[in-house]
């Protein structure tokens, strides 16, 4: 099904060119522009330039970092306004629009910036010559109101750190929209260079959307994580010592969702489409380390065993279109408190409704970004926190341990003794909280818990002191 559907939209390409009929390309970083060879004096000029201005339109504005702000944001201003003529009955106000929408265009050329420094300059299409596809007759479904042309392939716009070796880690940003448009300049075109300044490499995704099914376009994160899993090593991408996540929002993050419940693994393509032949890039596992679902989320039904990592963030009047944001936020947030080894965070911000993408300015929503960085290094081990009570004077002694056993995962316990070893003071951060456990040795063993800040640790507390090397021990700074 899948290839003749390809063959179909090549067939859909044939046909536009010969409604372009006196239409020509153009090429500005390596993109092919439409433009119109025909005289203005001739009357199916301005028609035809509306259909090609159509065209650039939608492929200018998937590109924001192939060309300086200005001219980019020029352009796509210009573009905004041809969506809605009727290209019949074009007045001279309309064409004016249309000539002016042209003219920032052919500007772009003098705007040109290297596209995607550190990648070789390449434009980072996901897909190679084939792509999966289970849409039913989605050729028919493209229309001038369609967010993208028909001839569309998903590609990744990089972000990176200039300093590899300074990396935390690695995002991809899927904007909101639903599964009908990318409301990118609000989300990913914001949210990915806050991220970038923390530290992150980011990947903005530019998916399918309609007329594609929501399977085809979760296809497409499936394969963004594994073609960032591929590629890491010859872009210099550390993901051996730091995090692969992705941040979704509103239609995103419920992709986002669907890739954790159907998607997952070693999961491939060909499962779905069974015309797609898979390649060496599909035999990449496709699980995530994090997944940050924002102001969107609901309970999985699913039999994945590795769920990621779950930071979600939520307005606390969310409900857009009667479906209460808050409400899913707190059923998934629930869900993963029982799952082991998955250490939710979720955060609720008053007077934030739907769509704050990297925060709203004036409100406590403009914290989530700091505060999801703080939790991926806190929750992968990237990161310590220290624990910031009062060491009684009297421990002079300490060494750090490495626990493996507790259900939030490995975890750095900073251990003190006195100068006769008959005592010993436990402190590490878990569970949210700082905790002391307190102790008496005798003959070299945990004989008693005498204070226990959170009471669960009685049986624990042998248990490390086990862990714990006699040549070791330093004096307390």
């Amino acid at each position: 099904m899948k290839k003749f559907v390809m063959l179909v939209l090549a067939l859909v390409l044939c046909m536009n060119m010969v409604a372009f009929s006196a239409v020509a390309e153009t090429a500005y970083n390596d993109l092919p522009f439409k433009t119109v060879d025909l005289e203005e004096s001739d009357p199916d000029y301005y028609a035809q330039l509306l259909e090609a201005e159509i065209y650039n339109y939608k492929m200018v504005r998937n590109y924001p970092t192939l060309f300086e702000e200005e001219a980019w944001d020029l352009a796509q201003t210009s573009g905004n306004l041809l969506l809605t003529m009727d290209p019949a009955n074009l007045t001279d106000e309309e064409k004016a629009t249309i000539v002016a929408a042209r003219d920032a265009v052919a500007a772009l050329a003098k705007a040109q910036l290297k596209p995607f420094e550190g990648i070789d300059g390449e434009v980072l299409y996901i897909w190679g010559d084939d792509m999966p596809v289970t849409t039913e007759n989605v050729e028919a479904g493209f229309t001038v109101a369609s967010y993208d042309n028909a001839d569309f392939r998903p590609f990744l716009v990089p972000y990176l750190v200039s300093d590899q070796s300074q990396a935390k880690g690695t995002l991809i940003v899927l904007s909101g929209g639903g599964n009908t448009t990318r409301s990118n300049p609000n989300e990913a075109y914001r949210v990915a260079p806050a991220f970038l300044d923390l530290g992150y490499n980011c990947f903005v995704l530019q998916r399918r959307v309609e007329p594609y099914n929501n399977e085809d376009i979760v296809m497409d994160l499936q394969r963004s994580v594994r073609y960032i899993k591929y590629h890491a090593p010859e872009w210099g991408i550390d993901l051996e010592n730091t995090l692969l996540g992705a941040t979704g929002f509103s239609g995103g993050a419920g992709n986002l969702c669907t890739l954790m419940e159907k998607f997952y693994g070693d999961i491939t393509p060909d499962q779905f489409d069974t015309d797609y032949v898979c390649d060496e890039i599909d035999a990449v596992n496709s699980d995530l380390d994090i997944a940050i679902p924002i102001y969107s989320g609901r309970p999985l039904e699913t039999d994945n065993p590795n769920i990621p990592h779950i930071f979600t963030a939520v307005g606390a009047d969310d409900n857009i279109g009667g479906m209460n944001g808050y409400d899913q936020c707190i059923d998934m947030f629930l869900q993963m408190r029982e799952i082991p080894n998955v250490n939710p965070e979720l955060h609720i911000y008053a007077q934030n409704g739907h769509g704050f993408g990297a925060g709203n300015a004036g409100t406590s929503s403009m914290s989530w970004i700091p505060t999801a960085d703080l939790y991926m290094q806190k929750v992968m081990g990237l990161a310590e926190v220290n624990y910031e009570g009062e060491i009684p004077a009297e421990y002079v002694l300490t060494q750090d341990i490495l626990v493996d056993w507790f259900p939030t995962g490995e975890t750095t316990v900073n251990v003190y003794t006195n100068a006769d070893h008959s005592k010993v003071l436990y402190t590490f951060f878990g569970w949210g909280e700082n905790i002391m456990v307190e102790g008496l040795l005798i003959n070299d063993r945990v004989a008693d818990v005498t204070y226990d800040s959170v009471g669960y640790f009685e049986a624990d507390a042998p248990l490390m002191w086990e862990l714990v090397d006699p040549n070791a021990w330093v004096p307390v700074a």
